[in-house]
């Protein structure tokens, strides 16, 4: 029988102790990158476990704070490719995530040229299960293979 992880108990391990990957990404490669913004404030974290040139793994986080006497918001991703719940199809420009359940879609994309990969969130319902409501998922992610800032694009 799978156990469960509930998201935020992982988000408070991922905070307090690093998350432990999964087997694929014990013998794979995993990239990681950060961000803040001053307006809106937030800030995250972005992980790819990649084995060999697949992705094998996404986490992503964002965190929006509350003002005085409010508490803040969080929106928190952990897919990988042998949960059920998600349909990973690889393609000549990258892989897309089909969330099953809901049909939302994240594109996964390797840039070359930049030297990283894109995580475009534009076709995810961001509200519906991932986030609080105060937080929001960027349009996009860029994590760089080399470096350790994500570049943001957040949402319109």
């Amino acid at each position: 029988m799978k156990k469960r992880v509930y998201p935020s108990a992982c988000l408070f391990l991922w905070l307090a102790l690093p998350c432990q990957a999964e087997e694929a990404i014990k013998t794979g490669k995993e990239i990681a990158c950060a961000y803040s913004h001053k307006s809106p404030m937030s800030s995250g974290e972005a992980k790819l476990g990649l084995v060999g040139d697949k992705i094998s793994h996404v986490r992503f986080n964002t965190y929006y704070p509350g003002g005085v006497g409010t508490l803040g918001f969080t929106c928190y991703i952990d897919w990988s490719r042998n949960d059920g719940d998600y349909a990973w199809q690889d393609n000549p420009t990258g892989t897309v995530i089909t969330v099953k359940t809901t049909g939302d879609t994240v594109h996964l994309r390797h840039d070359k040229k930049k030297k990283g990969y894109w995580l475009d969130f534009a076709h995810l319902n961001k509200l519906s299960k991932w986030c609080g409501a105060g937080a929001d998922v960027p349009e996009d992610v860029f994590i760089p293979l080399a470096g350790k800032t994500c570049k943001v694009t957040l949402s319109r």
